[in-house]
């Protein structure tokens, strides 16, 4: 490759001219269609149904889709041109094979929407199904890929792991004598993005939506919690329903909102280079290439190629803020960041020391905190919604998910779970933009990152929100992970071998993890004797009126029996009108009118939402979010009321204190200690919430009055394995809120026979009685070696006599059984009983690998270490 090395080979200077970085790419296979500049006057209504921030990709396919369903007073406002944010740069790669289902799914819709689109608008798209190939270097790489084939191709994705040999047949260039294999792909596409937001936009006028661009927004207001108003810098208008796709602006656009709709996503840059036209290389023949281990794209690109990359560590853009007059904007290209790419594109291209370079491009585009879109409806605002954040999959996922935004305004709900990508995972603290600025640096390699089970976390932007035992877990051992942005203890390791194995114990792996041991210990130790896990990160709500009101209003919400005796917990769902969970969470009436709530981690902006837009307009229930003023500490194992006993006046024998009570209680010097008899775990004990300035102390007590019953700290790890040797599913990781009581075996947790007509109970009648079709399962394999093989860790295709019938949702070692047990779904067209699923032959995929399993709706009775070891 003709280009000059200065100062090392990090430092790079192109012997040829280039175009200038301000030149609109022109894709090799179509004529690029000129946006309109936009006008010099504006003439905006004073009021639309719907109105749409970003008139790239984004918004012009929530447009479409739409006036597709018949709602057309849409306005869609652009401050500049159309595609002038980060979609004109786009080089609209439509790739289907994704890290969960409904991202597949997603991107199925948008491929066959941009097909359609020359038929519909007579504009060419540029789409076209080209397949692609990912390419393994390491063994793992290629499990990781076969792991992958296994669930898409039982969900509708056509693919196929390849040889090397096979990879050389498809792409003739790729130098392939370093590989293991990969994967085939042959109905990715890709598509101009230009144009296809210009067939969109055609479309969508011609079916009535109002498209205006130079047009700024400037503010977003709202009366009675609901979207009323968009301002502009051409004056005012009324709406019902906003949409912020505003891109890397979006974020920007949510602080412009009233009150404040937190968007979580930062500025980095994003280069590809792109060659002269090489001999023999010719224009779209080929597979276009992933070369995921040194986080290359390539695709022949005119006759030459386009390399792109998914930088290990990504360079931020714009914390001061995005300069002014942005439109079609690049960046200086900058070699010394691209300098390792370059290396691997020379390593795998045939050829590739003779090409000379036409440009190196620099555009920005924006990341989240965890690489996955910002979707669904703000919880701040009523009919505000988001869909930004795209993190450099714009192209593929818009199409699809811009049906799925435009169900939802319309129909009031999704037609997908998506909650992978729900702006509502995230916390206000994530939105701090310094703490953005650091993460965004990981979530570009991300993309590219070898998905190890369980290896979700991040060296940036840690310690974010931290309990107060964290530095006396930290001291004792831990190993933390993070959820919500909370640093949780996984488990516990002797701390004078900490510093010396913990690299060796966060390598990534497929197969039996190298914490087991550490693991195993905890959990018979919550077995056998008395534990302490910090439960702080459960997301935690106080609910109270001075009359009755809210005991009626958690009586709508919950289709259990909330009028309970004081001292009283239920676990109860709540619902919406489908029936499905809106929430899972643990209900404690503490006193005549004040209740407390525990939900999940992941519940804290959602739950509370859902809550709060149900409370009376009189003001007569109050809703807290007590999350970060209470300490969690369980407290379990069959000598936790021992220990407890020691450090109250308070009776907490089983007698006084059964299962599913709350008590407040001192423990050691601390007052108003509240003490609920539930663990989660399936174990006997009480979690313990302290208020925070008193958790230091009653933590040290505990470890103080448990030293004779052998007490330790143990982290969420153990509670996996003994929440699913159990057959408790947790919320978002085995079901969502598409899926009824029925469907996970909690009807029991329905009371219809309440005098109130709670959300969801019409919806839940009916499904009683037409009988469910898909059941949550528990699955031991049978001829799995928990040493050897690989272990499942979700999404892995389950077999009802030999035929696909739903997917595993969770997974984890069973030590009472001496097995793998996971989670999963059962499917059938037809109402299923309990002899369909029991009486049936399973098996399981794991990277390929069929294993025997045997399927049970009721837990297996646990055995004791003593019993197992004799």
């Amino acid at each position: 490759m003709q280009v000059l090395l200065k100062g090392g080979a990090t430092s790079l200077q192109r012997l040829v001219p280039i175009w200038s970085v301000s030149h609109r790419l022109i894709h090799p296979s179509v004529t690029r269609l000129a946006g309109a500049r936009a006008p010099t006057s504006v003439d905006l209504p004073d009021r639309a149904k719907v109105v749409i921030c970003g008139g790239g990709i984004a918004g012009t396919s929530i447009a479409y889709h739409l006036a597709k369903l018949g709602w057309n007073d849409v306005l869609l406002l652009e401050q500049g041109n159309l595609t002038c944010g980060t979609t004109w740069h786009s080089v609209g790669l439509v790739g289907l094979l994704k890290g969960q289902s409904v991202l597949g799914q997603v991107s199925r819709w948008s491929a066959e929407l941009y097909e359609s689109l020359k038929e519909e608008t007579d504009i060419d798209t540029g789409f076209r199904v080209t397949g692609s190939v990912s390419v393994a270097q390491t063994q793992d790489r290629l499990t990781s890929f076969k792991r992958l084939q296994a669930r898409e191709r039982e969900i509708g994705t056509e693919c196929e792991i390849v040889t090397p040999s096979e990879i050389e047949k498809l792409v003739p260039y790729l130098r392939t004598t370093d590989l293991v294999g990969g994967i085939y792909s042959p109905k990715d596409g890709r598509t101009d993005a230009s144009n296809t937001v210009m067939a969109l936009a055609k479309a969508s006028r011609s079916n009535g939506v109002n498209i205006v661009e130079g047009v700024q927004v400037n503010k977003i207001r709202s009366e009675n919690g609901r979207v009323s108003a968009v301002e502009t810098s051409h004056g005012t208008v009324k709406c019902e329903y906003f949409v912020n796709c505003g891109g890397q602006w979006a974020r920007d656009i949510g602080l412009k909102s009233d009150p404040i709709v937190r968007v979580p996503l930062h500025s980095v840059e994003h280069q590809y280079m792109i060659t002269k036209p090489i001999p023999g290389v010719e224009p779209q023949k080929y597979p276009y290439v992933r070369d995921t281990d040194v986080g290359n794209y390539l695709i022949d690109w005119g006759g030459g190629f386009l390399a792109g990359m998914f930088a290990k560590k990504g360079k931020p853009l714009f914390f001061d803020g995005i300069p002014e007059k942005s439109e079609f904007l690049s960046m200086p290209e900058d070699w010394d960041h691209f300098a390792p790419h370059l290396q691997g594109f020379l390593k795998r291209v045939e050829g590739a020391e003779k090409a000379e370079v036409q440009q190196l491009f620099n555009g920005p585009e924006s990341f989240t905190p965890d690489g996955l879109p910002l979707f669904g409806p703000a919880p701040e605002i009523d009919n505000y919604f988001v869909m930004a954040g795209m993190s450099s999959q714009g192209i593929v996922y818009s199409g699809g998910l811009g049906r799925v935004m435009a169900e939802w305004i319309v129909k009031g709900h999704a037609s997908l779970n998506t909650w992978c990508m729900d702006v509502r995972r995230f916390t206000e603290y994530h939105n701090n933009k310094a703490f953005l600025r650091d993460r965004v640096t990981e979530t570009e390699g991300n993309a590219y990152h070898n998905p190890y089970p369980g290896d979700v976390n991040f060296e940036t932007g840690r310690m974010l929100r931290c309990s107060p035992l964290f530095g006396a877990q930290r001291q004792a051992g831990a190993v933390f992970a993070e959820k919500g942005g909370v640093e949780r203890p996984v488990y516990f390791m002797n701390p004078a071998n900490q510093e010396a194995l913990y690299d060796d114990l966060q390598k990534g792996s497929f197969g039996k993890p190298a914490w087991f041991d550490y693991v195993s210990e905890e959990y018979w130790a919550c077995r056998e004797s008395v534990c302490l896990m910090d439960m702080s990160s459960f997301s935690k709500f106080e609910l109270e009126s001075d009359g009755p009101e809210a005991c009626a209003l958690l009586q709508k919400l919950c289709p259990n029996e909330m009028d309970m005796a004081i001292g009283s917990v239920a676990h109860t769902p709540m619902l919406n009108e489908r029936g499905g969970y809106e929430n899972d969470c643990s209900v404690a009436r503490v006193s005549e009118n004040k209740y407390f709530i525990i939900s999940p981690t992941q519940q804290l902006r959602r739950g509370f939402k859902w809550i709060s837009k149900h409370l009376p307009s009189d003001g007569s229930v109050q809703l807290r979010d007590v999350t970060s003023h209470y300490t969690g500490i369980n407290v379990l194992g069959p000598r936790a009321r021992s220990v407890l006993q020691r450090l109250t006046t308070t009776s907490v024998a089983l007698v006084d204190m059964k299962p599913f009570t709350v008590r407040d209680i001192s423990i050691g010097y601390a007052n108003a200690v509240r003490a609920i008899s539930v663990t989660h775990a399936g174990e006997d004990g009480c979690v313990l919430y302290i208020p925070n300035e008193m958790a230091i102390n009653v933590y040290n007590s505990l470890m103080s009055a448990g030293k004779s019953y052998g007490i330790r700290n143990v982290g969420y790890y153990a509670l996996r394995w003994l929440r699913i040797e159990k057959l408790f599913a947790y919320w978002a990781d085995d079901f969502n809120d598409t899926h009824t009581p029925y469907e996970i075996g909690r009807e029991h947790r329905v009371k219809f026979d309440k005098d109130i007509d709670f959300i969801g109970k019409s919806a839940l009648l009916a499904h009683k009685k037409a009988g469910i079709r898909f059941r949550l399962t528990q699955f031991t394999l049978e001829d799995h070696d928990t040493d050897y093989h690989h272990w499942p860790a979700g999404g892995e295709p389950i077999y009802r006599n030999g035929q696909y019938t739903g997917l595993v949702t969770s997974s984890g070692y069973g030590p009472s059984l001496g097995k793998i047990v996971c989670l999963g779904w059962v499917t059938n067209s037809d109402p299923m009983t309990h002899e369909y699923i029991t009486k049936a032959s399973y098996e399981v995929d794991v990277a390929g690998q069929r294993y025997k399993a045997k399927a049970t709706l009721y837990p297996h009775k646990q055995a004791t270490r003593h019993a197992l070891i004799g």
